[in-house]
């Protein structure tokens, strides 16, 4: 897994009919992408989802590891070494299970009420096949890298948004066709930042609540701690807020970029 494609829909219909375009794709051609309908309901709260299947690696590779070195020591140490390193492999498989449900979680978290997202588990040859499965859909899609936070991920889709928007104003083939795919181009320009500045609220809102909860906890640990502990738990305030100081930054700014790309979409589609 590099990297997730995050397709972005108005309602669960719409991402299940999205899920169905990517399954025809490929059927008969190789094993088909992990893919997950997330959505969140009208009330605000998180429908449950089903978490992608993943081949136990982890497990067969400690298996065979803790065999091969186990064997070593002679039939005991084959045992020993057989059981630990499938036990080791297996705990291996788990931290990556537990890895994929908190950014599913992380995904859901910023989805408005009535929102989905159908959320590819792909490496950069199948996200293109993807993107082109859903092009006859209103999908809006970004990439998410597990390892980079997401305001990260969600500042470079603001600024490839910006910049499609930007390349909009060059002059180019003024004829009717010309103007239809320029017409048609600013549309899906305005529905990608329109997506893009819903998420982006939502994580400014989820961003405060989270820092609002973390540093009250620390202040009252901070208070009620001994002397000794004083000076650690300050630290861990200072780091809290310079944190929450950073994507809170990050995430205004992407705002405001989107505001002056949406602004700019809308002088070029006015008459």
């Amino acid at each position: 897994m590099n990297e997730l494609l995050v397709s972005f829909f108005e309602s669960k219909q719409s991402a299940l009919r999205g899920r169905a375009l990517v399954d025809a794709t490929r059927s008969g051609r190789g094993p088909r992408p992990r893919v997950v309908v997330l959505t969140r309901e009208i009330d605000g709260s998180r429908s449950p989802y089903d978490v992608p299947r993943q081949t136990p690696l982890g497990g067969v590779v400690g298996l065979v590891l803790g065999a091969v070195v186990g064997s070593f020591a002679g039939e005991a140490g084959f045992v020993v070494g057989l059981f630990f390193g499938l036990y080791a492999g297996l705990f291996v498989d788990l931290s990556r299970l537990l890895a994929r449900c908190d950014l599913l979680d992380e995904i859901q978290d910023g989805l408005a009420p009535g929102q989905a997202a159908l959320v590819s588990f792909v490496r950069d040859s199948t996200a293109s096949s993807i993107e082109r499965s859903l092009a006859p859909t209103d999908a809006v899609s970004v990439h998410r890298f597990p390892r980079a936070p997401i305001e990260e991920d969600l500042a470079r889709e603001v600024q490839q948004a910006a910049m499609d928007v930007a390349q909009l104003v060059e002059p180019g083939d003024n004829g009717e066709r010309g103007l239809v795919d320029t017409t048609r181009r600013i549309a899906a320009a305005q529905r990608r930042l329109s997506v893009l500045e819903a998420v982006t609220n939502r994580l400014l809102w989820l961003e405060r609540l989270q820092f609002e909860f973390e540093i009250g906890v620390l202040n009252r640990e901070r208070i009620e701690a001994p002397w000794w502990q004083v000076g650690r738990l300050r630290g861990q305030v200072m780091n809290l807020r310079s944190s929450h100081r950073r994507s809170k930054t990050l995430l205004e700014a992407s705002r405001d970029r989107i505001h002056a790309a949406t602004a700019l979409a809308e002088g070029i589609s006015a008459p």
